[in-house]
């Protein structure tokens, strides 16, 4: 499957690479409206010590999510190494950067990667890597209203820019919802997921030939999604460790304005955090490359913040929050290949 998965990326190379320059021309678009020159003037004087500072907490952030992927790991009885758990973890970062699917792109390959590395079903490893993405939803499902309300009656907003969040607002509570109804209405789940089979199958007979072994695997998903479910510890720790994460992404933030020497208050961090994560849930381009340094940028300066300095924010921030994650994710993407190629061959 993984040497699958890299042949399946060699064929969407051109698509790929077209959706990354569209990104790209977008932000230098950005960058020659704004004026490249003021952008650099303010990029040039950057405090290192405070983006040094940004860089920790989105690795602190990083190591927040592997530790609550393992606390409802062990909620389901699975032990798993913590090497293992990270690469599986940044892989899955990986390739949702690079697909524009919603920041879900890449949990089915977390799910197959941590399962050929340790002794663990990949319906049971995605069954707990849906219970993560709905714990991280929460805390942000919360504060997206709260930036929403704040934005419409404190701030001098454009109409179009309230459309866009208020759609984004009901678009991620809904698939909220959708997704634990499904995860613990096990008939429901059968039904669509074998009517789409069926569906499919009109087209593509053989596909009906695996509806036994996927109908088993739905029930193994439900099971362990209930099984998190009323491990009432576990369910605890796991969302206080999602509003750590989500403040992390305020502090990250706020500490790469005071690295470009402006001040700010607090509220705006939180702000712009909300709304760059409603923006990327929108599948436009990969990771909301572009279209979320565009609407960072607005909302910026919707709070007085000069337009360079704004601009400069989101390039270094993105830096830390998207750019990272590619990175580490490709370094552990070819490490785990090479690891369990060496398994296959023993």
């Amino acid at each position: 499957m993984l040497l699958y998965l890299r042949k399946s990326m060699k064929k969407k190379n051109l698509r790929i690479i077209g959706l990354f320059a569209i990104g790209i021309l977008i932000i230098l678009f950005i960058m020659k409206y704004i004026g490249i020159q003021e952008i650099l003037e303010v990029l040039k004087n950057v405090k290192l010590s405070f983006f040094l500072l940004g860089l920790l907490i989105q690795l602190f952030l990083f190591g927040l999510w592997g530790y609550r992927w393992e606390i409802i790991l062990e909620a389901v009885k699975e032990r798993v190494s913590v090497k293992n758990l990270y690469l599986s973890l940044f892989i899955g970062v990986l390739f949702n950067n690079v697909t524009p699917a919603a920041k879900t792109g890449g949990e089915p390959v977390r799910a197959y990667i941590l399962s050929k590395m340790e002794s663990i079903s990949s319906e049971r490893a995605f069954a707990t890597i849906t219970a993560d993405r709905i714990f991280d939803s929460f805390p942000y499902a919360l504060l997206s209203l709260f930036s929403v309300l704040y934005l419409f009656f404190f701030e001098n907003i454009p109409l179009w820019v309230t459309y866009i969040l208020v759609f984004a607002l009901f678009f991620s509570i809904f698939i909220l919802l959708a997704t634990i109804y499904l995860c613990i209405n096990l008939k429901m789940a059968k039904r669509l997921i074998l009517g789409l089979m069926n569906f499919v199958g009109r087209f593509f007979p053989k596909i009906k030939e695996y509806s036994y072994t996927v109908e088993e695997k739905i029930i193994t998903f439900n099971s362990t999604i209930l099984r998190i479910s009323k491990d009432k510890t576990a369910m605890v720790k796991a969302m206080i460790i999602s509003f750590l994460i989500l403040f992390c992404g305020f502090f990250r933030i706020y500490f790469v304005f005071l690295a470009v020497g402006y001040n700010v208050s607090f509220i705006v961090p939180v702000i712009v955090t909300i709304i760059a994560i409603q923006v990327n849930i929108i599948p436009l381009l990969p990771g909301g490359l572009g279209t979320t340094e565009g609407v960072v940028v607005i909302i910026f300066s919707i709070f007085g913040v000069p337009i360079a300095v704004s601009a400069s924010v989101a390039l270094l921030d993105r830096l830390l929050s998207y750019w990272l994650g590619i990175f580490i994710g490709a370094l552990c993407f070819f490490h785990s290949h090479i690891s369990i190629k060496r398994e296959t061959e023993k």
